[in-house]
């Protein structure tokens, strides 16, 4: 009996160290790959500062929803000024800060080049080649030059706003989870060094272009098929945007509507902070009409529960 509770006592001892070799790997990682550097090269562009262009920038950064991130919801925000919250979900706790994103040369874009902003969107990549955490790139870095540089140009006729914006932060859990992809897809893509071009205007393929510009991976997932959003964990599961899910027999005007009134064709009210339809309602009939009809081409699958 006492060799039994001896090998017992082996066998759980080993297992104890493994957990704990295991949790302090985690510990290591989460810490060491945490906004690492990334050593790459900046693409380079330049800002295109004509009205055209202008305004060409303004239409992308409503319907790219930027605002919902980079404005603070505080009395007395600032229009792209950046923002600080403190964030807890679940044993996840961290501040989430965005940056300043107006002409200030101490704490907004003002001291950053056109190439060094197009790089942050399209790459993930802040000016001293740090990851940005937060930062949704994985939808932007099939931005077209011509598209980036119009919002670059857009962004360079902001007022500039003197307001500091601390470093994002998380505590050690939510650093492992970050690098794990448990909080949603890394940002950082591949470097881009070639120029970029978007599919043709008034094509099935520009619409899942605007798809992308969107971010309506964000929240329904890689492949459009709904499910549990990373970063709303308690809420209800985002719909099924394939033909077989919620858009199953719906019609291009009922899809229209619901993004430029929120309510769906069942009555039903949809919910802005979890569903932005505010954004995409900026988007002129065209563009939603291309969403729509990329939609309808994506294959159907299941969603995992």
């Amino acid at each position: 009996m006492k060799k039994v509770l001896k090998a017992a006592g082996v066998i759980l001892a080993g297992i104890i160290g493994l957990i704990l070799l295991v949790a302090l790997g985690l510990v290591i990682y989460g810490e060491t790959q945490f906004k690492k550097v990334q050593n790459r090269p900046v693409y380079e562009l330049a800002a295109d500062s004509s009205p055209e262009g202008i305004a060409r920038g303004e239409y992308l950064v409503r319907i790219m929803g930027c605002t919902d991130c980079h404005t603070g919801r505080q009395n007395g925000a600032r229009f792209l000024a950046g923002n600080v919250e403190d964030v807890t979900l679940g044993p996840v706790q961290a501040v989430f800060a965005v940056p300043n994103l107006t002409q200030d040369v101490e704490t907004g874009l003002g001291g950053w080049t056109d190439a060094e902003i197009a790089r942050a969107i399209r790459e993930g990549i802040d000016r001293e080649g740090r990851e940005l955490v937060v930062m949704p790139s994985f939808n932007y870095h099939v931005m077209s030059d011509a598209d980036i540089a119009a919002l670059i140009g857009y962004l360079r006729t902001l007022e500039p706003v003197n307001n500091p914006v601390p470093p994002l932060s998380a505590n050690t859990i939510g650093k492992i989870m970050t690098e794990l992809g448990m909080m949603g897809p890394s940002p950082v893509g591949t470097p881009i060094t070639e120029h970029q071009e978007a599919p043709q205007a008034g094509t099935v393929a520009y619409g899942g272009y605007l798809v992308s510009l969107g971010g309506c991976r964000d929240c329904h997932g890689m492949e459009l098929i709904g499910g549990i959003p990373p970063l709303t964990p308690d809420g209800p599961p985002a719909p099924d945007l394939t033909p077989a899910g919620n858009l199953s027999g719906g019609q291009e005007a009922d899809f229209i509507r619901t993004l430029r009134t929120g309510i769906t064709p069942e009555g039903r009210s949809l919910d802005p902070t979890r569903m932005p339809w505010p954004v995409y309602s900026q988007m002129t009939d065209d563009d939603l009409r291309l969403v729509f009809s990329f939609l309808q081409t994506l294959p159907t699958r299941t969603a995992s529960k």
